[in-house]
């Protein structure tokens, strides 16, 4: 096992965990795992105690280095992994569907390489459906999204698409012009229609010999 797959291997394991208590117990307990650190929030700083009288204060002009997030969930448990050349999308099964080591518990649901987006942008969502919404143009201008619990977890996602995948589609003087605002509420606008279209066919019948 090279030392790429062993690092996505650990890194995967982490992430389900965190998840799997984040479903089950909400809380980090007693198991040590930072969950907040993978779905991209802040960690509360603790109250520190005074130092003693005369005690030197060693460092105290340099700030200390907060350790980044390395995998991202959405709010149905849809977790962002970085990986060589892209960004995968794995879906973590649920605790009760479990059958496999913790590792092996997830299914890769897709996968972006360098230039499956044209752009990705960060708004609000519906409330009580997606506080928080990721949404992307694919190579054809159609409109994807993920929805997340904080704002925080949506920006690590959009990080990791903006440092391998997202490529801006060139004007005619060949600078980058990245989707506008209404390049996005069209491609949605679009996709809602066609699923609404889809929604009002009639199913076809089948024929009688399978009746």
């Amino acid at each position: 096992m090279n030392p790429l797959t062993t690092v996505v291997v650990v890194v995967v394991g982490v992430a389900l965990l965190a998840w799997l208590l984040r479903r089950t117990s909400g809380t980090a307990g007693a198991s040590g795992i930072d969950r907040d650190a993978l779905s991209g929030r802040a960690p509360e700083a603790e109250a520190a105690e005074p130092p003693e009288a005369g005690a030197e204060m060693a460092g105290d002009d340099e700030p200390e280095d907060e350790p980044k997030p390395i995998a991202a969930l959405t709010s149905d448990g849809l977790m962002f992994l970085p990986f060589s050349d892209g960004v995968e999308l794995l879906l973590v099964a649920a605790p009760e569907e479990m059958e496999q080591p913790l590792a092996q518990s997830g299914r890769v649901a897709g996968k972006f390489s360098s230039g499956d987006l044209l752009g990705a942008r960060i708004v609000r969502g519906a409330v009580g459906v997606d506080p928080w919404r990721l949404e992307a143009l694919g190579r054809d201008r159609e409109y994807l999204s993920w929805g997340f619990e904080t704002e925080e977890a949506a920006r690590v996602s959009l990080e990791m698409l903006e440092r391998v995948v997202i490529k801006a589609p060139l004007n005619p003087d060949g600078d980058p012009s990245p989707p506008t605002s209404g390049d996005y509420e069209e491609a949605r606008r679009i996709k809602e229609d066609t699923a609404r279209e889809l929604a009002m066919m009639p199913e076809a019948e089948e024929p009688d010999e399978f009746r």
